[in-house]
């Protein structure tokens, strides 16, 4: 008996030093306790954060590929500058920037340019009806045209108009750069008059109406039609079956066949009739 109670109050003791004992740290080395701060007045200002550096490579500095902000990439022949402000530059080059003026007045080009063309600006001609102008010495032409794929300056030209009848008038003969010109109609000559019909305007350079087109030189142009028509003097009209209205003579028409109408539709009123009434009774 005494055996059996020192064993249960050593058991006991054995379970109260197990539940006393405190729980061990998870790591091994002491943390030495650090001192808390008080915290920062008002007054002074935060630190500023330290931004997060990313592993992203920078690329803001970089446009279009491997390009640098402000960089021209060359698309074709003409700059174009990548970035916020682009400047835009012209896109023409060669001739087309300079005036006919400037032009050189002789030149050889590969097939890949086209001949020049002379392009009427004045007077314009619809697809059915040709610019009428009125036979008169006091009736002047305007001419104005503009170039296309020219190269190479006129050193001269001239202009013409060839008349139905196959006659051919000089309007003028002018300068390589010229654009406009004016036809007088009190210079044509009186030993061949103009007559009504349609006119073939022709403009072409000192090689003549018939040159071969060439590269950038000017083709002979011959797409302008005008025509031409005369104004008859006034004639009074008079005789005494004249009326200005002419309501009189065909009133005057009309009652003298009146009556032969009448008389043809009456008969054959009373015929038709007579016929019917036979058929019926």
């Amino acid at each position: 008996m005494r055996l059996t109670a020192l064993f249960l109050v050593g058991l006991c003791l054995l379970s109260s030093a197990v539940a006393q004992e405190p729980a061990q740290p998870a790591s091994s080395n002491p943390v030495a306790s650090q001192p808390v701060n008080p915290p920062a007045s008002s007054s002074q200002p935060a630190p500023a954060a330290t931004p997060a550096v990313s592993n992203i490579p920078q690329q803001s500095q970089q446009v279009s590929g491997s390009q640098p902000v402000g960089s021209p990439v060359m698309s074709g022949s003409v700059p174009i500058v990548t970035g916020i402000i682009a400047t835009a530059l012209p896109t023409a080059s060669g001739a087309q920037n300079n005036s006919v003026a400037a032009l050189p007045t002789s030149g050889v080009y590969g097939n890949s340019v086209y001949p020049a063309n002379a392009v009427f600006v004045t007077p314009t001609a619809s697809k059915s009806v040709s610019p009428l102008y009125r036979i008169d010495n006091k009736e002047n032409v305007t001419f104005a045209w503009s170039y296309s794929n020219l190269l190479v300056r006129p050193a001269s030209l001239t202009m013409a108009a060839v008349a139905p009848n196959g006659v051919t008038y000089t309007i003028g003969t002018m300068a390589g750069d010229a654009t406009t010109a004016v036809w007088e109609m009190k210079d044509v000559p009186a030993a061949s008059p103009l007559m009504m019909g349609m006119y073939k305007v022709q403009l072409y350079d000192q090689r003549g109406v018939s040159a071969t087109p060439q590269p950038g030189w000017l083709a002979p142009c011959t797409t302008l039609t005008i025509a031409f028509y005369s104004a008859e003097s006034y004639q009074p009209v008079t005789g005494s079956g004249y009326c200005p209205t002419c309501f009189y003579n065909a009133g005057k028409r009309v009652s003298e066949s009146l009556g032969p109408i009448m008389m043809a539709l009456g008969v054959a009123c009373i015929t038709s009739s007579m016929i019917i009434y036979g058929l019926l009774y």
